[in-house]
């Protein structure tokens, strides 16, 4: 329970945050809510896609049997499945087939479907009528992710807890996500649009390579430490941009809905 508890403030004080933002102008009742389910349901469509995706590759990789044994064999079913996953913490990838694979499974695959599952909201007329209201509607969305990914992973590990919440990195890839798909829709340009997608999925394969491959070598590390770097002063600037665009009007555009 004090794992959770730590997990969660910084995204609880995002979430504050952005209500306060829309104080004078808030958002149709129940759409905050309605954008954080979607970020929950976003999550779990991206760990079933993820897992699929890892269990084909792991097929192409040693065939079906290794899988088919823990079922098939019963009485062995506990060494068979001893036997699977130390295939699984084995698999030998090279750097570039590793960032490919991350990039696939991970990055684009968790950032399309919080795109996805925002736009199924945001499509209701009425709900983002501005270029802001936009931003934060997929930034709100993208706590709601992150919630329920912080909820799952730091359960019973304060470590893990700590570096979660001082890490709300799908906030930061979702206001990116969310300014460049404003701009697409303020100017008409499609390759905005593109941008709202890359440019997140880009930054989020990245940081998450960079933890998973530091086994290959030392220099893993100091990506790491790079893109801990690089994000924390992303979310900074974000924050500071929000604030900044908010109080100037600069993103009180209306939008095609």
């Amino acid at each position: 329970m004090l794992s959770i508890i730590l997990a969660i403030p910084v995204s609880i004080a995002l979430l504050v945050w952005i209500n306060r933002l829309k104080k004078d102008d808030p958002f149709p009742k129940g759409t905050m809510l309605t954008l954080l389910v979607a970020g929950v349901i976003a999550g779990i469509l991206s760990s079933i896609t993820t897992i699929a995706g890892a269990l084909i590759s792991f097929v192409a990789q040693y065939g079906i049997e290794p899988i088919t044994q823990m079922f098939t064999d019963s009485a062995n079913a506990a060494k068979h499945a001893e036997e699977f996953l130390e295939l699984v913490k084995s698999g030998t990838y090279s750097p570039v087939a590793s960032f490919i694979k991350t990039f696939i499974l991970v990055g684009f695959v968790e950032e399309i479907f919080k795109y996805m599952c925002t736009k199924a909201v945001i499509k209701k007329k009425g709900i983002a009528r501005t270029w802001m209201d936009v931003l934060l509607c997929f930034a709100i969305t993208a706590i709601g992710f992150q919630l329920s990914e912080d909820i799952q992973y730091s359960s019973g590990s304060v470590m893990t807890a700590i570096f979660r919440a001082l890490t709300p990195y799908h906030f930061t890839f979702a206001t990116i996500m969310g300014y460049y798909y404003g701009l697409a829709k303020t100017t008409g340009k499609k390759f905005y649009m593109f941008l709202a997608l890359f440019i997140p999925s880009l930054l989020h394969t990245l940081f998450d390579f960079s933890i998973s491959s530091m086994q290959y070598v030392e220099v893993f590390l100091l990506l790491f430490f790079a893109m801990t770097i690089l994000l924390c002063a992303l979310t900074v600037v974000m924050i500071v941009k929000i604030n900044k665009w908010h109080k100037n009007k600069t993103l009180d555009i209306e939008i095609e809905e």
